[in-house]
Order: C-alpha cells, then structure tokens, then sequence
C-alpha cells in the first residue's frame, strides 16, 4: 500500500513554520509589515505551543477540528504533532522531513529542501526573498491586540490564495490561517506559547517504530 501523500496545504504549513525561523532581512516595500514578523524572529532559539486547527469549506462549513502540539528549533528543526483525530507527526532534524501517520504504520522521508520543490510555497522558505515572491500587508486583528500579516502570493498558479500570520507587539505568534484555490480555510490557533525553553534535543529526531514502512520519494 502506497502512503498517504502529504497534502500540498500540510507542506504549506511546515514552510510558513519554517518561514518564523529564518533569517530576518527582506526589502523595504513591507517594512511594516515584516517588521511584525522581525519581533517575532528576533532572539528567537526555540518556540513551543499547543494549537488547534480547523478547517471549513468555502461555505463555513466545518470539515474537521484537530489538536496537537508544536515544538521548532532554530534552525529548520520541527517537530508538529496532531494528537486527535487522527494522529500524526512531522519531524524535522534540520536536514530530513519524516511524515508519520501511526494508523497506516507508514513514514516518509526526504531531504528537507526537496519537500517544497514542487510546491509554488517553496519561497517562503527563503525569507530572505519575501518580498519577491509576496505582497505583504499588516492588519489590526478584530477585538484583540495583534497584527496581521497577510501574504499573498504573487505567483497565480500558487496553491493558496493568502497566508495570515498574527503577532502580538511583544512577539506572540497567535494564529496562523491558509485559504486555497477552492476556497477552503485552515485556521490554526496557538495557545500556552513558550519561548525560548529548553527543549530536549531528541523531539527533533524521528525513530520510526517496529514494522513502519518507510518511503523515501
């Protein structure tokens, strides 16, 4: 049995995560805005939260709830865990990304700069060259004390149609939400924040258990 592949939205996620932890220097046309993001980046070593996600369709409608829990460390390493409803881990080393889906016993791997490269999202990977790729534009967040940052893609074939990013003053990241082509939204929420804490190297390595069948695209 082939293993389930990694949605183009899922590997959307683990760019703009990774997006937070690269380097802090763009141009100037969205100085505003990436200066939201700069506070965000700025003496960060490692950051931890757990989240909850839940995706609509373009009605509203809500097609599922999950929650889980996010580690990141500086620099490119991840770990992204959904506990329910249906679990399933990402881990990042820095250099490879595992998928692992427990239910199916199945993992896979492969080189981390390779996981973006069929993807339009691949860019924002690069911070470096935000600005090239996305018109940036900073937002007040309705009833609350943290900026949007909205990206949207100048590439027209891109997957999603816009990305928020919300950051409180002192460099919260709060939430984070995708819509794609078809008008579906993933909106993540990040609760018990943590910067900065020491973190146990090994969530940052992925040991696959007993009997996982491994793919390496």
């Amino acid at each position: 049995m082939k293993p389930r592949s990694p949605s183009r939205l899922l590997l959307a996620l683990v760019a703009a995560v990774f997006l937070f932890a690269g380097p802090g220097s763009a141009a100037e046309p969205a100085a505003d805005a990436r200066g939201a993001l700069d506070r965000f980046v700025s003496g960060l070593e490692t950051f931890s939260a757990v989240f909850t996600q839940t995706v609509r369709d373009e009605t509203g409608y809500v097609l599922q709830e999950s929650d889980g829990r996010m580690q990141l460390g500086m620099p490119n390493r991840l770990h992204w865990e959904v506990t329910e409803p249906f679990p399933q881990t990402i881990v990042s080393d820095g250099q490879d990304l595992w998928m692992y889906d427990p239910d199916l016993s199945q993992a896979t791997v492969r080189p981390l700069g390779d996981a973006f490269d069929a993807t339009p999202i691949a860019a924002i990977t690069q911070p470096e060259r935000l600005d090239e790729h996305f018109r940036m534009s900073l937002r007040p967040v309705p009833d609350g004390d943290a900026l949007r940052l909205v990206l949207v893609p100048r590439n027209e074939q891109a997957d999603f149609t816009s990305l928020d990013l919300d950051l409180t003053a002192d460099g919260d990241l709060t939430r984070m939400a995708f819509r794609d082509i078809f008008g579906q939204e993933t909106v993540i929420l990040f609760h018990e924040t943590e910067r900065n804490a020491e973190l146990d190297p090994g969530v940052f390595t992925f040991d696959p258990p007993a009997g996982t069948d491994i793919y390496r695209p």
